[in-house]
Order: C-alpha cells, then sequence, then structure tokens
C-alpha cells in the first residue's frame, strides 16, 4: 500500500512540474501574427533571441512578423497600422535578448516602406549599447544603421508617424549576431607569462 501511494505521489508531483515548467516556456515568435498576441505572451522566441513587448499605442490587430531570414538576421516587422488617408502617430517599446550565451547582437538596422514620402520613424535604443536611429519619408541610410555593436540587450522605444494623404505602409527592425570573442587558452597564457613578465622587470628597478 505504501508503494502505491509513494508511486501515486511522485505522479502528480511530475505532471505538476511539468504543467509549471510548461507554463514558463516561451511562446514561439512564429506562432504570434498580431500586437495583441505579443502583448497576451508578453516574450516570444525566435531561434536564440526573445523579444519581450512594453507600453504601445497599436492596435491589438495590427500585424506582427517575425522572420530569421538567415543564420545571423533576425528581423520583426509591424504592418497594416496606417489604414487610413488621415494623419497618423503611434509608438511601442519592446526589447530583444540574446538566449544563447555564445553570441551577442552585433548590429541594428531601422526600416520604413513609405512610397512617396511624409512619415518620420525614431527609435531610440537603451541597454548594452545607447544610440538613436532614424528613417525620414522611407529612405534608409547611415541614420538608419549601428554596426559594431555587442550587445546582449537591447531596449527599443520606437516613434513613427505619416502625413496625411502619405502611406506608411510597414516598419522594420532587422538585427544581425556574431560569436562572441573569448580569448583561447593559450592566448590567456600568453598574457599571463607577459604580465608576470612586467612586474618582475618592474621589482629589478
Amino acid at each position: 500500500m505504501m508503494n502505491l501511494r509513494t508511486a501515486l505521489t511522485t505522479v502528480v508531483t511530475g505532471c505538476g512540474l511539468a504543467l509549471a515548467s510548461g507554463a514558463a516556456m516561451a511562446v514561439p515568435c512564429s506562432a504570434i501574427t498580431n500586437i495583441g498576441q505579443w502583448e497576451a505572451a508578453g516574450s516570444c522566441d525566435q531561434a536564440d533571441k526573445l523579444w519581450t513587448i512594453g507600453a504601445n499605442t497599436l492596435d491589438d490587430t495590427v500585424q506582427v512578423l517575425f522572420s530569421v531570414p538567415t543564420v545571423i538576421t533576425h528581423v520583426m516587422q509591424i504592418i497594416g497600422f496606417d489604414n487610413s488617408d488621415a494623419a497618423g502617430a503611434w509608438s511601442i517599446d519592446y526589447s530583444i535578448s540574446v538566449i544563447d550565451p555564445d553570441f551577442v547582437i552585433s548590429a541594428m538596422f531601422a526600416g520604413a516602406d513609405n512610397p512617396g514620402g511624409g512619415s518620420t520613424l525614431t527609435k531610440d535604443v537603451t541597454g548594452d549599447a545607447v544610440f538613436s536611429l532614424s528613417v525620414m519619408n522611407g529612405v534608409e541610410g547611415p541614420a538608419s544603421q549601428r554596426l559594431g555593436l555587442s550587445a546582449t540587450t537591447l531596449n527599443i522605444s520606437e516613434d513613427f508617424s505619416v502625413d496625411a494623404g502619405a502611406n506608411l505602409l510597414s516598419v522594420s527592425n532587422t538585427y544581425r549576431q556574431t560569436e562572441r570573442i573569448v580569448p583561447e587558452p593559450g592566448s590567456l597564457a600568453l598574457i599571463g607569462l607577459a604580465l608576470a613578465g612586467l612586474a618582475v622587470v618592474r621589482r629589478r628597478r
């Protein structure tokens, strides 16, 4: 009888742990198609990146598309928020974090699809790096990209607007990653010997 109770306790405990771990699992970004779903999930994972949404003024039904066009590229695109000929303005806060400790975010690019002009897109970024990106009238250039990053988390506060009669089709956020550079043991040993040598020279002086 004792063995039966022990077995039942083990099964119930196992089920509880499974449910708890299932609740803690992040939703895959590929399963999210609109802002409302992203808000409900809070965060979603995209390969080795975690996207977390914050405050925003976008309607729940606005489309959001996550994609990984290449192994080192991660994209989030917001589509279908501008459905009127009237002037409009929107904002969204979100973050992107690296899950895999072997990689870092090395570059960020801002994009805006605005044929004919009449729009502004600005992104203020904090986290492991602090900078701003901007795209005016849908024209991307040096101001819309940031290279040479080595970040594990970026927090983005994004604002976009469109003039009356203009058509802002989408805004996009593209990130590239690189493998984290870790000195090899041999290199570390050489650095250690060099430092020891300097210490000896200083003592002799």
